[in-house]
């Protein structure tokens, strides 16, 4: 069976291209995401998946009668407190957001009145949520610090190359 000569060709663009069709300039890199912002996204995450289980928790002791309180209340408020969790988690590139995952800390330690289980979990959450805050705002500062002294390092070094004289500033030799 033969095949058409046009599917054992490389293509020019794409993966079979050749290494030398390659672009001059190298591919930005991409800059690097703030460490309290992916801190606190990831704090947040793991929040509302304790929250979740913390919600199956309370609806079962709801439901068994452990708890005086409507099974329907228990899984909705829990599910509202998830919900929540996951949308603070994405709106903490934002400044309120910072502002709403602290206030989502409280419904956690409030949960004692259900099960002081779910309150020792928030307590933890809440101090992985301040951590995150201040171990993230030093890793950002230090990086800033970095980049500003390889900037400043950069820049020193710029005018030194500049300095030099080029090869075609050399006054031209006349041939009379």
């Amino acid at each position: 069976m033969t095949t058409p000569s046009h599917e054992s060709e490389p293509l020019p663009d794409g993966p079979d291209a050749a290494p030398d069709a390659a672009p001059d300039t190298a591919p930005a890199t991409k800059p690097q995401r703030p460490a309290t912002l992916v801190f606190t996204q990831a704090i947040l995450l793991l929040q509302a998946f304790a929250a979740l289980f913390a919600t199956l928790v309370a609806w079962s002791f709801a439901r068994t009668g452990y708890v005086d309180a409507s099974p329907g209340w228990m899984l909705g408020l829990g599910t509202v407190l998830v919900l929540a969790l996951g949308y603070a988690s994405g709106q903490q590139k934002k400044r309120w957001g910072r502002w709403l995952g602290w206030a989502l800390q409280a419904p956690m330690l409030v949960a004692a009145i259900v099960d002081p289980a779910i309150a020792i979990i928030g307590a933890i959450f809440l101090m992985l949520w301040i951590m995150a805050l201040r171990i993230g705002g030093r890793i950002d500062r230090e990086r800033k610090e970095r980049d500003e002294a390889a900037a400043a390092a950069a820049q020193d070094d710029a005018p030194a190359a500049n300095d030099a004289p080029a090869a075609n500033d050399a006054p031209a030799a006349d041939g009379d």
